[in-house]
């Protein structure tokens, strides 16, 4: 599970540090239509590469507190506090990086042809 843990912090790492650093502007297609989607400019990607990066800095002090500290023990109540706005933070970062990113058709897509049609 650990290694698992260590992927998605790495994945998050890189994106965010692509998407700070590069900003593309990129189209990401919605989840249940891929005819339509987002398309992300270079603000609305520095957004979600922060989000990103915050999000790994979660998974960094989770791992530290539960797997590689002296003692394994919840956290006190600062420490609870701390957690509680770097994840009140992240959940903003991408949410403004997701209102700011314009809804639209996907550019690429082309229409399945029907199986009548041959």
């Amino acid at each position: 599970m650990r290694s698992l843990q260590v992927v998605m912090m790495t994945l998050c790492v890189v994106g965010g540090l692509f998407l700070l650093m590069h900003a593309p502007d990129f189209f990401m297609p919605d989840r249940w239509d891929p005819s339509r989607g987002r398309q992300f400019d270079a603000t609305a990607s520095r957004l979600l590469g922060a989000g990103l990066l915050v999000l790994a800095v979660l998974g960094g002090h989770y791992m530290r507190n539960m797997y590689y500290g002296t003692r394994r023990r919840l956290p006190g109540p600062a420490a609870q506090v701390r957690y509680f706005m770097l994840l009140v933070l992240t959940l903003v970062l991408i949410s403004a990086a997701m209102h700011r990113a314009e809804p639209g058709p996907n550019p690429e897509y082309r229409a399945p042809a029907s199986a009548t049609t041959r």
